[in-house]
């Protein structure tokens, strides 16, 4: 087989298998839809991934880039202009920007939250370790860094607690209403400011 074949192959059964999964979630998709939708028999399917899992974890990690890029592109992983939660509704703003023009990519992510508590979702979390987010965690380090936080906190605390709150979005945002899930995580962000910026006096 060759490469641009391989390639398209692999192109097809990722685009089949993100409809499928955004349509059923992880559980009820069937690799046998995704064959049909693709056009592909199961040997080529194993030719390219080793199961369901694989194929799903395949999509996220592309989703993941995906968006990575799109922040980079508009500056919005590392900045110092702006103090961190001013910088995170931005990246809130953006997010949606990112979900109007990645629509699929932004179902998946979706689908990907109303996992919570199944097997898969507890793999992909120890899989990409969201609540140690790289990225999150340089942005907490630099504003640590210039003094945006209270002293009386350790840096581990806040990055803990930051990344704690924002794998919980799925518990308080409205999933299905993106000006509602806007609005609860600019709340989360001012409840974070409140506890931890370092011009708010605590009682």
């Amino acid at each position: 087989m060759s490469f641009t074949k391989s390639f398209e192959h692999k192109q097809k059964l990722l685009d089949a298998a993100l409809a499928e999964f955004n349509t059923y979630g992880y559980e009820l998709a069937s690799i046998n839809r995704i064959l049909d939708k693709a056009g592909m028999s199961k040997g080529q399917f194993y030719y390219h991934f080793k199961n369901k899992e694989g194929l799903y974890f395949a999509l996220m990690e592309l989703g993941i880039e995906k968006k990575l890029a799109y922040f980079a592109n508009h500056n919005l992983l590392v900045d110092a202009s702006t103090d961190i939660f001013n910088l995170f509704k931005t990246q809130i703003q953006y997010g949606l920007a990112f979900a109007t023009e990645y629509p699929e990519i932004y179902q998946l992510s979706q689908a990907f939250l109303r996992e919570k508590g199944t097997p898969i979702y507890e793999k992909a979390m120890a899989r990409y370790n969201f609540q140690d987010n790289e990225v999150i965690g340089q942005l907490i380090e630099a504003a640590y860094a210039r003094g945006e936080f209270r002293e009386d906190f350790p840096l581990a605390f806040i990055k803990q607690m930051i990344g704690y709150m924002f794998n919980q979005v799925a518990d308080f945002a409205n999933l299905d209403d993106p000006v509602e899930m806007e609005q609860n995580l600019n709340y989360m962000i001012d409840f974070m400011r409140n506890g931890l910026a370092k011009n708010v006096v605590s009682g």
